[in-house]
C-alpha cells in the first residue's frame, strides 16, 4: 500500500456530480441496448436491463437525498451482502469484455454507509474498466486483516489493465486530475474522502503493464 496521506479538503458538490454521472451512464447504456431490440414485449432479458436502469436511477436519487442531510449515515454493513447486491450492477457497468469476480471471506461487519461504500466500489470498478479497453478481469475481495491496533477489514479492487506510471500514481488522489479525455478526476478523490471520513485508509499499488490494485482498510466492528 502507498503511504498514508493527509486528509483532503471537502469538495462535496463536485464529487456528487461525478458520482451521479456514473449511475446515469449505466442507465443510458441499458436503455440504448433495450431501444435497439424489437423483442421488448415479453422479453425477460430486456426486462432485466430495464430493472437495472431503474435501480441505477434510484441509487442516484438516494445520493441526492442523502446529500441534503449532510454526510452519509453510517450503519453496520455486512460486506458479503453488500457485494452480492452489486453483482449485476458491476457487470453492466464494466461491460461484456470484463470478467467480474467477487470474493468475500468470513469478515466482521464494518460501520459505514452501505450506499456510500457501494458507490466507492462502483467508481473503482469503472476506473478498472477504463484501464482494460481490450477486456480483462476485475476482482473485488474482502478479508480480515491485522490493523495497527485493532482488526480491520481489507477490501481490494484489482484489475489486469494498463496500470499507472509513477507520475500518474503520485497524483492519483488529486481532485480534478484525470488521464481520461472526458474524465472529471473526482472518482479516487471522492473515494478517499469517504473512506477517511469513516475512519479508514486507502492506498494504490500500480505499475505500467501490471494492472492496478486499490486497497481499502476499514475498522472492524467489535
Amino acid at each position: 500500500m502507498s503511504e498514508i496521506l493527509p486528509p483532503l479538503a471537502q469538495d462535496t458538490s463536485a464529487v456528487l456530480v461525478h458520482d451521479i454521472g456514473n449511475y446515469i451512464q449505466i442507465a443510458m447504456s441499458a436503455m440504448r441496448l433495450m431501444s435497439r431490440d424489437d423483442r421488448l414485449a415479453g422479453s425477460t432479458a430486456l426486462g432485466a436491463m430495464l430493472a437495472q436502469a431503474e435501480d441505477s436511477l434510484d441509487r442516484a436519487g438516494a445520493l441526492i437525498r442523502l446529500s441534503r442531510h449532510g454526510p452519509l449515515i453510517e450503519e453496520e454493513t455486512e460486506l458479503g451482502n453488500c457485494l452480492t447486491e452489486m453483482a449485476t450492477l458491476l457487470r453492466y457497468a464494466t461491460g461484456p469484455s470484463v470478467t467480474v469476480r467477487l470474493h468475500t471471506g468470513l469478515v466482521p461487519r464494518v460501520r459505514i454507509s452501505r450506499v456510500g461504500l457501494q458507490n466507492v466500489l462502483l467508481n473503482l470498478a469503472i476506473n478498472a474498466r477504463d484501464a482494460m479497453p481490450a477486456g480483462g478481469i476485475l476482482t473485488i475481495s474482502a478479508l480480515l486483516a491485522d490493523g495497527p491496533s485493532t482488526p480491520e477489514v481489507e477490501i481490494v479492487v484489482a484489475d489486469t489493465g494498463t496500470g499507472m506510471s509513477g507520475e500518474t500514481l503520485a497524483r492519483a488522489f488529486e481532485p480534478r486530475f484525470s488521464t481520461k479525455p472526458a474524465g472529471g478526476g473526482m472518482g479516487l478523490a471522492g473515494a478517499r474522502q469517504f473512506i477517511e471520513a469513516a475512519g479508514g485508509r486507502i492506498g494504490i499499488d500500480s505499475s505500467p503493464g501490471h494492472g492496478t490494485a486499490v486497497t481499502l482498510r476499514l475498522p472492524a466492528t467489535a
